[in-house]
């Protein structure tokens, strides 16, 4: 009964002596500390790429709709396949790698509509053409998304120009 008090007692003041010692206790920090730091580092570096991925997106469909609302002909088959390779590579000859990856010109819709101003509300005539050039791709992830189980978003882009037509530049 002895023997068991006295490692008993021993325990307890090794126990007491851990409580006490700060040798340690840095890394015991760190190591609770360092996990949640990295997490914290990697959501702001996927979320800052996910901007700039939406940015790219927003951009190129923004140029197509400027592209093709310069043309003389915006239903023309030729100037959409050209307003979809500028929208997605940056090129009207579509040579080049994508602006963002898993990103190709036939992700790119192209709408031409007709707006009746009869009434003379807006400058011109008595219809006005919109074009709008719209998209949707799903986000290239740098990984740390499916790291945590989520999937990767899905950026969506849409940008409406009136026709004015007529000085596009030719093809390259």
């Amino acid at each position: 009964m002895a023997q068991r008090f006295r490692v008993i007692c021993g325990f307890l003041r090794t126990l007491k002596s851990f409580g006490r010692a700060e040798s340690g206790a840095a890394l015991v920090e760190g190591a609770i500390v360092l996990p949640i730091l990295i997490v914290l580092v990697g959501g702001v570096y996927e979320f800052g790429f996910f901007l700039y991925q939406q940015q790219l997106v927003t951009s190129g469909v923004r140029a197509a709709a400027r592209y093709l609302a310069l043309t003389s002909d915006p239903t023309d088959v030729t100037s959409q396949t050209d307003a979809r390779n500028l929208a997605v590579t940056g090129s009207i000859g579509g040579g080049g790698a994508p602006r963002v990856a898993d990103w190709s010109p036939s992700d790119v819709s192209i709408a031409v509509n007709s707006v009746d101003n009869s009434a003379g509300t807006y400058s011109g005539g008595a219809t006005i053409q919109l074009v709008t050039v719209s998209t949707s791709v799903v986000d290239p992830t740098l990984g740390f998304l499916g790291l945590l189980g989520l999937k990767a978003p899905t950026i969506a882009a849409s940008h409406e120009e009136r026709v004015v037509g007529g000085s596009a530049p030719a093809q390259e």
